[in-house]
């Protein structure tokens, strides 16, 4: 037992509590939900300068990391432009290699740079399926051989961390159904699936599934943020927005929520007035652009949002509340309703004291023709 136990290794970590060198892990999200975003915000934090960067409590070690950047290089830089403009901190340790190609076939090369670079500590894949040689991601075969090439990269000079971007499969509707697709096999030879849900917007949970070797960690609250810089614009000078992704505190997230939560109110409320368009639907929330113009976008990103607790739904090619949607809209109605009761009521006590008996009359009668209309109408006044 004494030799057996002699060959342990203790854990290893390059971010406290989540990732390991020499393992090799998935981060699994939909597309749009901040994969790219958070590999970089990831990379940033290893190969920053920042001595005390941390993920909230998670603390990172300080390495070189080398970016494989297969989907759409654009983009990422694109990303790093943005994200250049808001942190100014050295990133002369991030490399990127940019394009598809033979993992297999380039390793002599790959090993050659990173031995010239005095070995690496981080290596992010994006994407697995960009990497992927193979004929069926479905194949248990070729994707149990796919993850097993991609583990090779642990052995690179520096011993590195592992990290493989990868889509979902299909039909996923929540986070516990976030697993990397291709083969049951690709998931079995991984150390561990981090899943990334985005929600309410521009929230994101970064947490694990059931495959993890480790103790574990809770869910992590991060951010979207939309940025613009002069150093990203398009040919005629314009400003190209992009995102980055941020962590925030569980009272930011509450507030994020909150906020997300009072602008699906809002439209729902909006949409109680049937045949609305989505600039009608934009102007009756207040929704406007720094130009002005109604924030049909956010009306969209907002109905999207309903749709996925189907609050609403596309029918003759617009959005409509359903039954249960139509419920919410007047629960909130009549919540508001109530707090102008409390009102009506606190307005005419005083009027009282005051011996107001005037004012007393008039709120009244004001109050009568207000419970006249809604009888007439059958329905709460719109506020």
């Amino acid at each position: 037992m004494s030799e057996f136990l002699a060959d342990f290794q203790p854990p290893d970590y390059l971010l406290d509590g989540i990732l390991q060198r020499r393992f090799v892990y998935s981060l699994t999200a939909q597309t749009g939900h901040g994969k790219t975003a958070v590999a970089l915000l990831i990379a940033r934090l290893v190969g920053g300068s920042d001595p005390n960067a941390s993920l909230g409590r998670h603390a990172a070690e300080k390495g070189h990391v080398v970016y494989f950047a297969g989907e759409n290089p654009d983009d990422l830089r694109m990303r790093v432009l943005g994200d250049e403009a808001l942190c100014k901190d050295d990133t002369a340790r991030i490399s990127f290699i940019p394009g598809t190609f033979s993992i297999e076939a380039m390793r002599v090369k790959i090993e050659a740079e990173i031995e010239r670079l005095g070995g690496v500590d981080l290596v992010i894949v994006d994407t697995s399926a960009a990497y992927f040689n193979g004929k069926d991601e479905l194949s248990n075969t070729e994707m149990g051989a796919h993850a097993r090439l991609l583990r090779t990269l642990t052995t690179l000079p520096g011993g590195p961390c592992v990290l493989v971007l990868c889509h979902p499969v299909k039909h996923v509707t929540e986070p516990s159904q976030l697993l990397p697709r291709g083969g049951g096999a690709f998931l079995a030879e991984v150390d561990g699936n981090l899943t990334l849900w985005k929600h309410d917007g521009v929230l994101l949970d970064l947490h694990h599934s059931d495959k993890l070797r480790g103790p574990g960690f809770e869910p992590i609250n991060l951010r979207l943020d939309t940025i613009t810089t002069t150093r990203l614009t398009d040919k005629k000078g314009r400003p190209i927005p992009t995102v980055r992704a941020v962590w925030i505190s569980d009272a930011e997230t509450r507030r994020e929520t909150e906020h997300a939560r009072s602008d699906e109110d809002a439209l729902l409320k909006a949409m109680l007035i049937p045949a609305r368009s989505i600039a009608d639907l934009a102007s009756a929330c207040g929704w406007v652009t720094s130009k002005g113009d109604p924030h049909k976008s956010k009306v969209d990103r907002t109905m999207k949002r309903l749709a996925s607790e189907k609050l609403v739904m596309k029918k003759r090619g617009g959005w409509v509340l359903t039954q249960t949607g139509k419920a919410a809209a007047y629960r909130d109605r009549e919540a508001l309703r109530s707090h102008d009761d409390a009102q009506f009521r606190l307005e005419r006590y005083n009027a009282d004291r005051s011996g107001n008996r005037s004012a007393e009359r008039s709120t009244r009668n004001d109050g009568l023709k207000q419970a006249k209309t809604v009888a007439t109408q059958g329905l709460p006044l719109e506020r």
